[in-house]
């Protein structure tokens, strides 16, 4: 492998002679890493980002300047303060670092963009997500992510997927060029301090069940609200004829995401896009609700000839590799196998994917004890409108966020908003282009 000029790429890429690199034949030694220092937001918001607490900040914000034009180096000093509950976080986590490395290395073709992210964790492989089990004739939730209450309390134990997320600026999104993360982080989502109840969401006309069956917020542009304040927009979302309009006019970010759990099993990768919500792209995931809401009970079990003669896991051996549950060893679910003590996954982990949302053709992370290694691939141009379209020679703006101690929202690493460049050697990340 070698560096090749622009103008070559372009010349190329125009004549459509050129072959897509296997991005596990990518010798990435060659493909410099930059390190990103990634800290702890708490619950700092689009709207905390241009209030008066954020005192002069509040003003870049509104003239258009980003956030690393005051703020470049101050990453560990800020995420430390956050992080310990001294401010933007009313119930710290114990032991959460303020910080996070995070070394990360981009290069493309004539077709496709390549993207690897290495960093360090404590060495636990956090490659599980919550189960179900089975107690006193019922199923419930067993396990759960650090920030919830009743792992706070000591009533579950702490049990989350490692994740990184890779957001992409469209060219139609100002405030995230200036804010990146921020821009789609809002002071009425969930774990924020204006987060409505389920009730409420779920009797909104909008968002409820005779809408778009949610039950909560999540994260969003604020150009989506008909009625932005202080506590957030999602009272007034527009109309699904404007949010359509809004999309179609490319005002979304693109959101790649690579799941220990609930993607990594099947090598595709999670392909979103935050616009009135975080919404899934088009097509089939490659995770499914293993839950029966009617019958109050999982859907699949372990199929015994494929598990070692167990069609269920139990609680004390959650944290095996067993607790993957795929479409290949899975059988649907025998009430009458279950006994007390019984579990299973929360998802069904599934290859079955297509349409939009298997974008991210190539994403596979290895952990080595010390930390993973994960590496995503997608063509630059996929064609499709809930995805940002890349071309060589352009520059991007990009976010990164690694959850990787039993934590997901508000509980994770996020990177100020920088530049990731295809060619143009302009960015703060550069990416390498590949022959």
């Amino acid at each position: 492998m070698r560096t090749i000029s622009l103008a070559a790429v372009l010349a190329v890429a125009y004549a459509g002679s050129a072959l897509a690199v296997e991005p596990d034949k990518i010798d990435w030694s060659k493909v410099p890493a930059t390190e990103l220092t990634l800290f702890y937001p708490g619950q700092a918001s689009w709207e905390w980002m241009n209030s008066a607490a954020h005192k002069a900040g509040a003003t870049g914000v509104r003239d258009g300047k980003n956030c690393k034009e005051c703020h470049a180096g101050e990453e560990k000093d800020i995420g430390d303060v956050i992080a310990a509950g001294k401010k933007l976080e009313p119930e710290p986590l114990s032991g959460k670092p303020g910080t996070a490395k995070v070394a990360l290395q981009a290069a493309f073709d004539s077709e496709n963009i390549y993207l690897r992210a290495k960093w360090a964790d404590d060495g636990k492989l956090g490659i599980y997500y919550r189960l179900r089990a089975f107690k006193d004739g019922k199923w419930a939730t067993y396990g759960n992510m650090r920030g919830e209450q009743p792992v706070r309390k000591g009533e579950q134990p702490a049990v989350y997927e490692d994740r990184i997320s890779v957001m992409i600026g469209g060219q139609g999104v100002p405030e995230f060029k200036t804010s990146g993360c921020f821009a789609t982080c809002h002071n009425d989502m969930r774990f924020m301090p204006n987060a409505p109840t389920k009730d409420d969401v779920q009797a909104h006309p909008f968002w409820g069940k005779d809408g778009a069956k949610k039950s909560d917020i999540r994260k969003y542009l604020v150009g989506y609200s008909a009625a932005p304040g202080e506590t957030g927009g999602w009272k007034a979302p527009k109309s699904k004829e404007e949010v359509a309009a809004l999309k179609d006019k490319g005002y979304l970010v693109d959101l790649l995401q690579w799941r220990a759990h609930r993607t990594n099993p099947t090598g595709v990768g999670d392909d979103g896009h935050v616009a009135e919500y975080r919404n899934f792209d088009k097509g089939n995931k490659n995770f499914v609700d293993n839950w029966d809401a009617d019958k109050k009970q999982p859907k699949w079990m372990f199929d015994p000839a494929k598990n070692g003669g167990k069609a269920m896991l139990t609680t004390a051996d959650m944290f095996t590799p067993a607790n993957m549950l795929t479409d290949a060893n899975s059988v649907p679910f025998d009430p009458a196998v279950a006994k007390d003590g019984a579990a299973l996954p929360n998802w069904l982990v599934t290859t079955k994917v297509d349409g939009s949302y298997a974008d991210i053709f190539h994403s596979k992370g290895a952990h080595d004890g010390k930390g993973w290694t994960v590496v995503m691939a997608r063509k630059l141009s996929t064609g499709n409108k809930d995805d940002v379209q890349l071309a060589p020679g352009q520059t991007y703006t990009v976010g990164v966020a690694i959850h990787d101690d039993e934590t997901t929202a508000r509980f994770h690493h996020v990177s100020f908003p920088m530049t990731l460049s295809l060619g143009a050697g302009n960015g703060d990340v550069n990416a390498v282009a590949l022959k």
